[in-house]
């Protein structure tokens, strides 16, 4: 059961993967800032003012745009530092391009920015190689997210970015595996399902 299921995640993280890879940048440019344009009129992200973003990278949905206009804005920005196995911290950023890759190279805040405890965040949006229609994600594996999201206090909102194809119907999951509450594409909301949040 076990192989089954790492080797069906496996086999859809490669494909989906690929995929992103294969877009055209010009188009992936575009849906990006469609669905970072969905976020930034939103009901959460107006009413947030501790936001935790993250770093796009191999054309993932990116989120320098809401940095841009959320900066003008006042509202404070953190975002992830690795720090162990399966482990990471949130810390202020004031400019993106402060920020060093790291050995997967994904930019990372320096050592010594202010830390954020993850309760006292009232938003974050989380990356994604899929996503279903509960809300449930799948990532690279390292089980970063799936530790951080349960530490949200209950009415704080996560908020998954994806493109329109890394939505699918169903993922395999586990019982350590969480959910975000809402998922935005370059087309906008995606209704998750009542179990869903």
């Amino acid at each position: 059961m076990g192989n089954n299921f790492d080797a069906t995640k496996a086999t859809l993280r490669k494909r989906l993967l690929q995929q992103r890879q294969e877009l055209n940048p010009d188009l992936a440019g575009k849906w990006s800032r469609w669905a970072q344009m969905h976020f930034l009129g939103s009901h959460g992200y107006l009413q947030s003012s501790s936001i935790a973003l993250y770093a796009g990278i191999d054309q993932e949905i990116g989120a320098k745009l809401i940095f841009e206009r959320a900066r003008a804005a006042k509202k404070i920005l953190f975002f992830p530092r690795i720090t162990g196995p399966g482990e990471m911290v949130f810390m202020e950023v004031d400019d993106c391009e402060s920020m060093i890759p790291n050995r997967y190279g994904i930019p990372e805040p320096v050592l010594g920015s202010r830390e954020i405890a993850v309760p006292d965040l009232d938003l974050m949006v989380v990356p994604g190689v899929a996503f279903d229609r509960e809300g449930f994600r799948l990532g690279f594996g390292g089980g970063y997210y799936d530790r951080v999201l349960p530490r949200l206090r209950p009415e704080a909102i996560s908020i998954g970015l994806a493109y329109t194809f890394q939505v699918v119907d169903k993922l395999p999951t586990r019982a350590h595996d969480r959910k975000v509450k809402r998922l935005i594409t370059e087309q906008g909301f995606i209704r998750l399902n009542p179990e869903g949040d």
